[in-house]
């Protein structure tokens, strides 16, 4: 009894903690807090009727899962892409070909680009990639739902790191500034690296995971009921797909690849929730066969040992 006392308000801070250590990975500002914050907005429209004591364990596990991932993808994608730089030789070296195809800079999105715009692109761009997932994550953990969590991470980290490494061993393509020699529009706001630094960031540019992960939790999005969150998330992953040719970081068919490779993870997404389902229900179905044999035993055998003890057998 002392024990089951002590598991909720542990449990509580532990949702706490992880919540707090989902801000602190990227030092997200008051901008990015005030984003979930407006996107949390009408979650009582998808919000399941679970009281909180039987929901928490389940949904802080599922919060928890996609956190670790993300906690240490940074040092983790650090270590690829050096790993990239100094072994892997790619089968495909598109820089030439892809800065030959017209407009395929997205150098119709550079005709006004004054500083205050750049600069929120800047932000639009530099925090999208987290945020746009962990946006969905937080509000579906709102839901009281551990399945929609479970889709999104999917649909987001769980599935897309390791599937994108495909493309990212194969191709070698650079970021379009980076290629034609222009400034880097993120520097000095969100990123000031050395020549070196550069070489291991600039690269892995086909398809675009900004782009990927931004679709995937756009197309995930529209099938929520709150007509806000959608508009929200609507807005948000469309400007994180745009800021990638507006500041001169991915060209456009990386782009356009990344809408269908995000497109074809949630369509895996979807295809291992529908099984995980299918399972889920079987042993259940399994669970309430036993039991229905144990209590359809049980009569009998009451039966069988009355007449023993009269010494008769039963008709």
């Amino acid at each position: 009894m002392t024990m089951r006392r002590w598991m909720w308000p542990l449990l509580v801070l532990a949702t706490g903690v992880v919540l707090y250590g989902i801000t602190a990975v990227q030092n997200w500002g008051a901008g990015c807090i005030l984003f979930i914050l407006v996107a949390l907005l009408g979650v009582s429209q998808d919000r399941k009727n679970i009281p909180w004591a039987r929901y928490l364990p389940f949904g802080f596990l599922a919060l928890l899962f996609p956190f670790v991932m993300y906690n240490y993808a940074g040092g983790f994608w650090e270590h690829v892409a050096g790993w990239q730089t100094k072994s892997v030789h790619h089968l495909f070296k598109w820089n030439d070909l892809f800065n030959s195809i017209p407009f395929n800079d997205g150098s119709f999105l550079w005709v006004w680009q004054p500083e205050w715009l750049t600069r929120f692109i800047g932000w639009v761009y530099w925090y999208g990639f987290t945020l746009s997932f962990w946006t969905c994550m937080i509000r579906s953990f709102f839901t009281k739902d551990v399945k929609k969590m479970l889709h999104y991470a999917f649909a987001g980290f769980v599935l897309q790191v390791p599937l994108i490494l495909l493309f990212y061993n194969t191709v070698f393509l650079q970021e379009v500034w980076w290629v034609k020699g222009l400034p880097d529009m993120l520097n000095p706001w969100y990123r000031a690296y050395t020549h070196n630094e550069y070489l291991v960031w600039v690269q892995n540019c086909f398809p675009s995971m900004h782009t990927s992960m931004a679709f995937a939790m756009l197309l995930m999005a529209m099938r929520e009921k709150s007509k806000l969150f959608r508009w929200t998330m609507g807005t948000y992953c469309t400007l994180i797909i745009l800021s990638t040719l507006y500041l001169k970081i991915h060209w456009v068919l990386d782009v356009l690849a990344g809408m269908l490779f995000a497109y074809g993870v949630v369509k895996l997404a979807d295809a291992i929730m529908k099984l995980l389902s299918w399972l889920w229900r079987a042993r259940l179905q399994k669970r309430k066969q036993t039991q229905d044999l144990a209590f359809g035993a049980q009569p009998r055998l009451a039966v069988t040992d009355d007449h023993t003890k009269k010494g008769t057998s039963p008709q």
